[in-house]
């Protein structure tokens, strides 16, 4: 009697198991309405990049991000994007490579920016700065901001 009491037992946790399992992996499936608005704001920076507006493109991109306030370094690295073309060729399409989540406030994606002659990997980090709350607490909630943009030609990290 107590062996088939200990049998069901475990078969009880095994299908608990089963079912959690099951719950994540249905979690995990659904959209994420927030990361897809993130994208689509990068979607729109590479079409007006590829478009030639790149000062533009930044200026949509990093609203509300204070590394508009890095006037030097956004000078230079608009200047290096709008050299894509030369270097690289006529832009193609992006790919989403990576889409990540961090917690709940961090958000990484990478993307391949498809030029005629070579990729181009972009990373865009956007993180949520919690607001402050009326009782000086913290509260989810913030805007997301750009806290950090660049792009390489290491193709060879993508498979790390």
């Amino acid at each position: 009697m107590c062996r088939t009491r200990v049998v069901q037992v475990v078969v009880g946790l095994c299908l608990v198991c089963l079912g959690w399992v099951s719950f994540v992996g249905a979690q995990s499936d659904r959209p994420d309405v927030e990361t897809a608005a993130l994208e689509e704001k990068v979607a729109r920076f590479f079409e007006e990049v590829s478009a030639g507006t790149t000062q533009n493109a930044y200026q949509q991109l990093l609203a509300g991000s204070s590394l508009l306030k890095e006037k030097e370094a956004l000078k230079t690295l608009a200047e290096k994007t709008a050299e894509l073309k030369d270097k690289y060729g006529e832009y193609r399409r992006p790919e989403k490579i990576v889409g990540k989540r961090v917690g709940v406030d961090v958000v990484l994606l990478k993307y391949l920016y498809k030029c005629e002659r070579f990729p181009v990997v972009w990373h865009v980090t956007f993180y949520r700065p919690p607001p402050r709350g009326a009782d000086g607490g913290v509260e989810t909630g913030g805007n997301w901001e750009v806290i950090a943009v660049r792009f390489d030609t290491d193709l060879e990290s993508l498979a790390r």
